[in-house]
């Protein structure tokens, strides 16, 4: 009876221990998500985002203690249809935050732009009205052709003034004030004692008593003063390890990179010209810097001579919903990629999935998992219905899995 009463108590002993140790070990990790491009395309703007529904489904299944969307969340100006989905899925008995950049098609806005989507939605209809089939990225009409770049023109006009008032209503009165005020508030807290216009911002989060400072930037505001400063003195302010996700990726070899990337004056331009020497100094200790805009996934760094891996290390995450996208067809040597190579791409439906915690050497670590489904374009995307069915936790497949080092 002595032994038996002994081994019972040496097996509790054994479980309370290994209970504490797995809750001291879950309490030491930080695990959050990182996604964009949610949105439906122009000709599908009333109907639901059914596809970033079913891959929020497999987040919030990963628990993650927040989640970072990296923009483009709508096309045009269906807030509801995109706050469906997150109330669905991420406001439930247990709240998962989400942070949200601007991303140009937030920005779709004016009466000149409303004008020219309502005529290219017209002529969408009645070329499938006709039983004409017409891609919206190739073949198309010279008319629908003409249409798209006046749209494109008369977005890129929008004075800087006007797209701060824009992005800030945008996180504020469409977003945050849509949503239950039990679970914005945190989006309260991040937004309090800000200018009328300010829509970057930044927040911390701890791992085993070490601050991480996640920055969220509006990419699509390159030239404006007032962010600049407030991102210096974001740098200067906190010296410890840093994560900064916006929009347009300051590298890529996608579509946007033979597109953008190449013409010096456009927004993602000049927006890599200002930052990025600040990301990639060593001295402001920038770990991640995670963009959406390309329809795919790219993990973008630089090596030293001996094969060494640079931080910080550039993800886009473009995969949450929109139409897939590969490589730009452009001769890529021709992008300014300024020593940086894209170690990865892949044409996925995906989100990026990191864990971080600090080891016994005392470095902090960062598990960077993707799950997804990859597709061939040329072979056509899945429509709703097949990808509801496609994209569940079991089928997904691991695009890529790397792990980033840094010392304390």
């Amino acid at each position: 009876m002595y032994k038996q009463t002994r081994v019972f108590l040496l097996t509790i002993h054994v479980f309370v221990v290994f209970f504490l140790y797995s809750q001291e070990l879950y309490a030491g990790t930080l695990h959050f998500i990182a996604y964009g491009d949610t949105r439906r395309n122009i000709e599908t703007l009333e109907k639901p985002q059914t596809k970033h529904n079913a891959i929020a489904k497999v987040i919030r299944e990963m628990d993650p203690d927040f989640i970072l969307l990296t923009g483009d969340m709508v096309y045009y100006n269906e807030f509801e249809k995109f706050l469906e989905v997150i109330t669905n899925n991420y406001a439930g008995n247990k709240i998962i935050p989400f942070y949200p950049v601007i991303g140009n098609h937030e920005l779709t806005f004016g009466e000149k732009v409303d004008a020219t989507i309502k005529e290219l939605l017209e002529k969408i209809r009645r070329l499938t009205e006709s039983g004409t089939r017409a891609s919206l990225s190739s073949d198309l009409s010279d008319e629908t052709a003409r249409l798209w770049m006046k749209l494109h023109k008369e977005t890129d006009s929008i004075v800087d003034k006007e797209i701060k008032k824009r992005s800030r209503w945008i996180l504020c009165e469409e977003i945050r004030n849509k949503l239950n005020p039990e679970y914005i508030s945190y989006l309260n807290e991040i937004f309090r004692e800000k200018t009328k216009e300010q829509s970057w911002y930044s927040f911390t989060r701890e791992v085993e008593g070490l601050k991480i400072k996640f920055i969220a930037l509006n990419s699509s505001l390159p030239d404006d003063e007032e962010q600049y400063q407030w991102f210096l003195t974001e740098l200067h302010q906190f010296h410890g390890p840093k994560v900064v996700f916006e929009h347009y990726p300051p590298y890529s070899i996608g579509f946007h990179g033979c597109y953008d990337l190449i013409d010096r004056e456009s927004k993602a331009s000049r927006f890599r010209d200002r930052y990025t020497k600040f990301f990639n100094d060593a001295i402001n200790n920038v770990i991640l810097v995670i963009n959406g805009h390309e329809h795919n996934y790219q993990r973008i760094c630089r090596t030293d001579e001996t094969g060494n891996i640079q931080l910080p290390i550039y993800i886009i995450s473009g995969g949450g919903g929109a139409d897939l996208s590969g490589q730009g067809e452009c001769d890529i040597s021709q992008i300014p990629l300024n020593s940086f190579q894209c170690l990865k791409l892949v044409t996925a439906y995906h989100f990026v999935d990191i864990v971080i915690h600090i080891n016994d050497k005392n470095t902090l670590v960062l598990k960077c998992r993707v799950p997804g489904i990859r597709y061939d374009t040329k072979k056509g995307l899945p429509d709703d219905e097949s990808f509801e069915k496609e994209f569940i936790k079991e089928r997904l497949e691991l695009i890529d899995d790397f792990t980033v080092n840094w010392q304390k």
